[in-house]
């Protein structure tokens, strides 16, 4: 226990050291950021832009999530998904759903022999395909000012199945869905709110560091083990977002944004804090004139986000509620299957599932 407590008090310090050095770090850039002109990547020459807040009167932005719940069974595996727009029309504020408030989820049963990975791909891209289905209904039926979906516009790479696998036309037909959509949306914007990413801290060593004088080599050792959201949260007020960045440098060699063809040449992003006690934001879009696009969305998200410790805008939050689904629910469903077939070799749960001890 004594061990414990001790190697404890050692991450509290490093924890803490770290933390200490990123803000030195922020305050830094904040100081030199009117000395140095972004190019390449970035679109504008300034690190930080103001953001000022659009008038919602009249305005109608949509949240979109989808909820998921899946289960390995030694015959076979099931998958509920379900995916909620949130509609909000302001001045008055009013809230309608779609397709309803209360909506059952949708199951999806894989009766093929697919592996574990499989299965996990399988799963992932039935959920964003029933988050774009709607999507764009909404877009079709109430012609949004935006539409704002939880997590990026992009797919995750480890989304992306082998061609030979059972789930690859899984994978073909969300692209073929997020092409639709993004020929639909009047504007469309991915909301990150746990972003991992690195590519702010990557530009910031390329373009900053290199070009101002000071201890840069000690604060780029520190960039180095740094993620954008951690050095963001120093370096920028509430109401500030960054500049905006194509989301790779190189489109046509990303796996999932050279699948996109032409539109994956015209995906960016930028941060946002639109909260004074949290993390900012990372907004992915899709665009063709990307700078007006990104002052319009900015403007969007810090409006609609009305909490000071969660940046998220209340029309994901919403969506978010209405769409979640419990593990327990892939377990009822099972429970009434085995009420009908009696317990069968398929239906069977995985023993790691149903241990007696």
């Amino acid at each position: 226990m004594l061990d414990l407590l001790e190697k404890l008090g050692k991450t509290v310090e490093k924890i803490k050291g770290l933390e200490d050095q990123r803000e030195k770090l922020g305050l830094f850039l904040r100081e030199v950021k009117d000395k140095v002109e972004f190019s390449g990547d970035v679109l504008e020459k300034e690190m930080i832009h103001k953001v000022e807040k659009v008038d919602l009167a009249g305005k109608v932005v949509v949240g979109v999530d989808g909820g998921l719940s899946k289960h390995a069974y030694h015959g076979l595996d099931i998958i509920l998904t379900r995916a909620v727009a949130a509609i909000f029309r302001y001045a008055p504020l009013r809230v309608d759903y779609y397709p309803e408030a209360i909506t059952s989820p949708k199951l999806t049963i894989l009766a093929d022999p697919y592996s574990d990975d499989e299965f996990v791909v399988s799963s992932s891209l039935e959920r964003q395909r029933e988050e774009i289905k709607i999507a764009i209904e909404v877009c079709d039926k109430f012609s949004p000012d935006i539409v704002l979906m939880d997590g990026s516009i992009v797919p995750h790479g480890n989304d992306k199945p082998r061609e030979e696998s059972p789930a690859w036309e899984r994978y073909e037909n969300v692209f073929l869905q997020f092409k639709q959509l993004f020929s639909k949306a009047k504007l469309l914007a991915g909301c990150v709110e746990d972003s991992r990413g690195r590519r702010f801290c990557e530009i910031v060593s390329e373009q900053v560091l290199t070009n101002v004088d000071g201890q840069t080599e000690a604060l780029d050792r520190v960039l180095q083990g740094t993620r954008d959201t951690n050095l963001l949260y120093h370096l920028l007020k509430e109401g500030e977002r960054s500049f905006v960045f194509r989301y790779s440098r190189e489109p046509e060699a990303h796996p999932i944004l050279n699948d996109l063809g032409e539109w994956g040449k015209k995906i960016y992003s930028f941060y946002i804090k639109t909260a004074e006690f949290d993390r900012p934001v990372r907004i992915d879009f899709v665009s063709k004139n990307p700078i007006d696009d990104a002052n319009i969305i900015a403007s969007f998200v810090l409006s609609t986000s009305c909490n000071s410790s969660y940046g998220i805008p209340a029309p994901i939050v919403e969506a978010d509620l209405r769409a979640k689904l419990k593990e327990r629910e892939a377990d009822d469903l099972h429970n009434q299957l085995v009420d009908r077939l009696g317990i069968t070799p398929s239906l069977m749960k995985l023993r790691r599932d149903q241990r007696p001890f």
